[in-house]
């Protein structure tokens, strides 16, 4: 029954988009929000990364909240762990304290730096995401025994759950934010 009403009420949206030509832009950009724009702008030109894909991670791990803690202890709109920001730092030669973890352009800063460090580390996108969440020691461990060959193909193989799961929200949120965003980003 939920999903006919859920086939319906797609089906009306559609109708109303297409007959009284509206936009749902401005609905999909209030549910998607794209705050720091000009952080996200300078870090992603820095560090070669679509700066959706910036957006789409905030997203993801914390709702653009600055304060947002997860029960891992991870912090800020990136999520960073805190240790993992203490050796960024010390990798960046950047004066830190762990509060600083909440100032969006550090966090959003270290974020982008640590991203770009994963990609260096991997052969793909999808499994600098995966070690971004599931951690560098693990996804190597999976690429080593051939668990995963470190394809978005194959995500579905990688053994753990939380990650697969990070690997489609991150992808399905990305996608959303290159169709609402794409005409704000210069190249």
């Amino acid at each position: 029954m939920n999903r006919l009403l859920t086939i319906f009420a797609v089906v009306v949206i559609f109708v109303v988009v297409l007959y009284f030509s509206v936009s749902l832009r401005p609905l999909l950009q209030r549910l998607y929000p794209l705050d720091y724009s000009d952080i996200i702008s300078e870090q992603a030109r820095l560090y070669k990364i679509d700066p959706l894909l910036i957006a789409a991670i905030i997203s993801v791990e914390s709702r653009w909240v600055t304060t947002a803690v997860s029960s891992k202890g991870a912090a800020g709109l990136m999520q960073l762990m805190p240790d993992t920001a203490v050796w960024i730092a010390a990798q960046t030669r950047t004066d830190f304290t762990e509060d600083d973890i909440f100032i969006p352009e550090i966090n959003i800063r270290f974020g982008c730096w640590y991203l770009n460090y994963l990609q260096e580390q991997f052969s793909s996108l999808t499994a600098a995401l995966a070690a971004y969440n599931g951690g560098q020691g693990n996804v190597r461990q999976w690429l080593a025994e051939n668990i995963w060959d470190g394809s978005y193909e194959n995500f579905s193989d990688i053994p753990f759950w939380e990650t697969r799961g990070y690997i489609k929200k991150i992808t399905y949120t990305w996608n959303i934010y290159q169709k609402i965003y794409d005409y704000q980003w210069e190249e």
